[in-house]
């Protein structure tokens, strides 16, 4: 591929690497290898940073992200700045170490609850809790890391009222889960950042099955939130290489509060004839 290829025909960065890497100079190689012992440094560093690293020349930097398909060094820097930004761990500058720290650990969870705290309205959230009380049915989704989040809130809406469950059931495809969805539903989608390719076509299509349609997302969500009826958006970033899910777990753990408190006695019978069934299944240890 020459220099004069569209910086994204190949694939991201450590993909370029990866795949040219058997054929690549020795020299090259070096720059290579310094880029793969430490990705999350790319996205600042600068050609001449890097080179002096791998022991090579300035030109020899710039023959190597050429090679890789980029116009131009700042090509392959922006690259990495995008994977940093849509949450890649190896992009993301952090110290692991800083896990092993109790108090360090708490500051940073305490601050990413506070920064989602701040970004979310009660009385957004009061009118959500109001919907999912009232809705015909109430669907749930969310993909990779947003799985467990998703059925998490399943869990406790199912334990409130009737008619809960995934979008997609175990063994059914994303249509007949879209199909079972029309107008007096609500959908809950979540979709923090590392969202699968088609996130967004999902959201336009069941939007367009006239369901409320409630987005939880973080910043980075772009198109997805022009075809949702609310998002709230969650903060997840922390110094920590990997993100944080205890902002939106608040988040959640308030919506299901504030539905049980809009669906008052009933949410009363339907765990009370839940919890009757528990005992008769002996589904529960004592």
């Amino acid at each position: 591929m020459t220099a004069d290829a569209p910086s994204d025909v190949r694939g991201s960065l450590l993909r370029r690497i990866h795949e040219t890497y058997a054929s690549l100079p020795d020299r090259e190689a070096r720059v290579a290898d310094t880029i793969l012992n430490a990705p999350s440094e790319m996205p600042v560093w600068t050609a001449s940073e890097l080179a002096a690293l791998a022991g090579v020349s300035n030109a020899t930097v710039s023959r190597f992200v050429q090679r890789l398909g980029y116009r131009s060094f700042e090509d392959a820097r922006q690259d990495a700045r995008t994977l940093r930004e849509t949450g890649s761990p190896l992009f993301m500058k952090g110290d692991m170490q800083m896990a092993s720290s109790h108090a360090d650990l708490l500051r940073a969870e305490a601050g990413v609850i506070e920064t989602t705290l701040a970004q979310v309205d009660p009385r957004v959230l009061a009118e959500i809790a109001s919907a999912l009380a009232g809705a015909g049915q109430v669907r749930l989704i969310g993909f990779r890391n947003s799985r467990f989040l998703a059925d998490y809130l399943t869990a406790q809406l199912a334990q409130l009222r009737a008619g809960v469950a995934p979008l997609a059931l175990e063994g059914q495809t994303l249509a007949e889960g879209i199909a079972g969805v029309g107008p007096g539903d609500v959908v809950v989608v979540i979709g923090l950042r590392r969202r699968p390719a088609h996130f967004g076509h999902l959201v336009r299509l069941l939007s367009e099955r006239g369901a409320r349609l409630l987005l939880v997302a973080d910043k980075g969500l772009r198109e997805a939130p022009a075809y949702a009826t609310w998002t709230l958006t969650c903060a997840v970033e922390t110094a920590l290489p990997l993100d944080s899910y205890v902002g939106v777990m608040t988040v959640l753990r308030l919506l299901a509060a504030d539905t049980a408190e809009a669906l008052g006695d009933a949410a009363l019978h339907h765990l009370n004839e839940v919890e009757t069934l528990r005992d008769s299944l002996s589904e529960l240890e004592r």
